[in-house]
């Protein structure tokens, strides 16, 4: 009897700290941090229209993805379709966080918030901020228009000449997939 009980302790300790490890694990992937201002360097070599794309981090904006897209020419696009109702959007908005912040000057980064409530996006950016905007898509046409809008997430990526050059339905399950996805498809010889 000692032993089961000194068993179920060992198990609730381990329980324990591996719930507060994954706790802190996910308020340090999401917590809101405030995009540092472009470097003055950054600044001499980002083109304007980038620049414009930056300064909406985080907003949810009206307009048209494609005019976006073409506002963004001569640099690669990654277009991620996203909703606030959906959970692998949730998992996978720190890795876009992450290498949105990472290639800042090299690729531009638009959401798509598809068939969901203004209000909900809006939460939803504040509990999980990226540092690009994400136009307002409530019937989820503008999804469609690009060749997402079957399933959630999609992300599509887009060369320089603002070709599609992947898309790819469903969440990405690590990080290291979507810097290779944008490496290769953004970034690489079909970039």
């Amino acid at each position: 009897m000692a032993g089961r009980l000194a068993a179920v302790g060992v198990f609730a300790a381990v329980a324990t700290v591996g719930i507060a490890a994954a706790l802190l694990l996910d308020k340090s992937d999401n917590r809101a941090s405030s995009q540092p201002p472009l470097t003055p360097q950054e600044r001499s070599t980002a083109p304007k229209h980038l620049q414009e794309n930056l300064a909406q981090a985080n907003q949810l904006v009206d307009g048209s993805i494609q005019d976006r897209i073409e506002g963004l020419r001569g640099l690669p696009v990654v277009v991620n379709q996203w909703a606030s109702w959906c959970p692998n959007c949730r998992s996978e908005f720190p890795f876009f966080q992450r290498i949105a912040s990472e290639l800042r000057t090299r690729v531009a980064f638009l959401g798509l918030d598809s068939q969901d409530g203004r209000g909900d996006a809006e939460s939803f950016l504040k509990r999980y901020p990226v540092p690009y905007p994400s136009v307002y898509d409530p019937e989820a046409s503008q999804a469609i228009s690009l060749g997402g809008g079957q399933g959630w997430p999609t992300t599509i990526i887009f060369n320089r000449r603002g070709e599609v050059t992947h898309i790819r339905p469903g969440g990405y399950a690590t990080v290291g997939q979507l810097r290779e996805d944008v490496q290769h498809y953004a970034l690489g010889s079909r970039g």
